[in-house]
């Protein structure tokens, strides 16, 4: 339902509720000046409809509104911020989903090698953050998450990459929030840039044959069904 119809609508309702109040105010004048007639049971009659249909007319409109009108205009307003989101991902991104993902090596702040040519055959999710970054802060907690409900599957990789970050840095922010995932500096957006081109946080997932099938830039936590949906299912026909 757009306004234009919810407001005929309630235009429509609107001139209900006004002519019921209008037969309510001249029945029960008709009512008193005819009391001892035999008149008085018409607009007695009159009088009960209308104060009984106001609060009907009333409840439709606010079952208009609340169940219809308010649920189609979220929708809409969700779609265009869906529409926006797509817009700004293609523009701001160097890699689409179904491109295949750029081929990058980096040390982690463990000390370990972490290279896409290691990880072919892997399931690999990146996530690109930056310690300032503060929808950034808010999902990173649910990477932690993912990372500890799959780190035990041999096909799936993970890495966090600090972006314009050092090791230090980033090593820092892992322990002061108590996460234990895999993560690693990129001081001079050497791998961002292969990826993007601004807008952080980024989060993508590499499948095993080296496509990119997920990419999201900014943070929703309605997006994270469809994350682990899509890990899910790239996981699903591994050994």
């Amino acid at each position: 339902m757009n306004a234009t119809t919810y407001n005929t609508i309630t235009a429509t309702l609107a001139i209900g509720v006004l002519v019921a109040l209008v037969v309510m105010i001249v029945s029960f004048i008709a009512m008193i000046f005819r009391w001892k007639t035999s008149k008085r049971r018409g607009h007695v009659i009159r009088l009960l409809v209308a104060i009984a249909t106001i609060p009907c007319l009333i409840g439709i409109q606010q079952a208009i509104l609340w169940m219809v009108f308010l649920p189609a205009l979220g929708r809409q307003q969700m779609a265009a911020i869906n529409a926006a989101r797509a817009d700004n991902l293609t523009k701001t991104s160097v890699v689409q989903v179904g491109d295949p993902a750029p081929q990058f090596s980096v040390k982690t702040a463990d000390g370990d090698e972490f290279s896409m040519s290691d990880a072919a055959g892997d399931v690999v999710l990146i996530n690109f953050f930056a310690p300032w970054c503060g929808p950034c802060r808010m999902e990173l907690p649910h990477i932690e998450n993912i990372w500890a409900a799959r780190k035990n599957d041999r096909h799936f990789r993970l890495l966090v990459i600090g972006r314009e970050e050092t090791t230090e840095s980033v090593r820092e922010y892992r322990v002061k929030n108590g996460f234990s995932f895999p993560i690693a500096a990129d001081p001079d957006r050497a791998v961002y840039s292969l990826f993007a081109h601004e807008s952080i946080p980024r989060t993508l997932v590499v499948s095993r044959g080296g496509l990119v099938v997920y990419s999201k830039a900014g943070f929703y936590e309605a997006d994270l069904d469809e994350l682990n949906a899509v890990l899910d299912a790239q996981s699903a026909d591994l050994p």
